[in-house]
């Protein structure tokens, strides 16, 4: 049993330190940067990969807010509108981050007349590189808490302000689960850098991270079970590998297609 003691969001004096809000950023910092020193490799312009991270953070935030909103009590904010923006306070969901940064980045690509496979090859690795620095302080605080455990390293949220009941009930550290699953992700995808068809390395991300995320919120117990005995997560992890999965055999089988008709010339 390990003990966590950790205050979320402690003070400097007068000023409150958001250590999640911190750990975000440098999330975005480093995937931006592994990204911005790519791009040649894809001949994506670097000027345009840094117009293209505003876009992504805008687009991750109101994806990942909207999505915790729609699955907490939608109503209570639609009463009070103005907590919708409040997002200093938590609630932002990865999932609906994801989204929110594919979307902006198609618009993106759309805009400026780039290939959007291309593009999103680009930016794979550093995903979920940037996800799992954002997990270290998920953790930490109590964020996305497992479900009981009696494994020896589950842990136990000691700290009154924890995200965690502070209950002396040892749990599942599935944030740092999550955390190494996303290192092990990152690790394949740097592996696979140009090696696959277009569009096909981003593709395999959202199979890998879908497949771990399903199995992960099974040991989730902040979120309850909304249908077929899943959870929102396990659901919206289906949803993205029902897509993902024909998407990605069907690029291998265009180019194992256009690799035919090339020999047949």
């Amino acid at each position: 049993m390990i003990e966590i003691n950790w205050d979320p969001i402690p003070y400097l004096g007068f000023l409150p330190v958001n250590w999640y809000g911190i750990t975000m950023a440098l999330g975005f910092l480093v995937g931006g940067y592994l990204t911005w020193r790519a791009a040649p490799r894809y001949d994506v312009p670097r000027e345009k990969v840094e117009s293209l991270l505003m876009w992504i953070i805008v687009g991750t935030i109101v994806g990942a807010r909207a999505y915790f909103l729609v699955q907490n009590d939608f109503w209570s904010y639609l009463q009070e509108p103005w907590r919708m923006l409040m997002v200093w306070e938590g609630g932002l969901a990865f999932f609906g981050g994801l989204f929110g940064a594919t979307a902006a980045a198609f618009l993106y690509t759309l805009k400026e007349n780039l290939s959007f496979a291309r593009v999103s090859d680009l930016f794979a690795p550093a995903i979920p590189i940037g996800a799992a620095i954002g997990r270290t302080t998920c953790g930490l605080a109590g964020m996305d808490y497992g479900t009981p455990t009696a494994l020896p390293w589950g842990v136990v949220y000691t700290n009154p302000n924890s995200y965690a009941p502070a209950d002396g009930i040892s749990r599942h550290p599935v944030q740092f689960y999550e955390l190494f699953g996303d290192l092990i992700i990152a690790g394949i995808l740097f592996k696979l850098r140009g090696k696959l068809p277009d569009g096909a390395l981003f593709t395999t991300y959202l199979v890998l991270f879908g497949t771990l995320r399903f199995f992960l919120f099974f040991a989730r117990g902040d979120v309850p079970e909304v249908a077929l005995g899943m959870k929102n997560g396990q659901l919206t992890a289906l949803a993205i590998l029902a897509v993902a999965v024909p998407v990605l055999a069907w690029l291998f089988l265009r180019r194992g297609g256009a690799a035919n008709r090339e020999q047949t010339v």
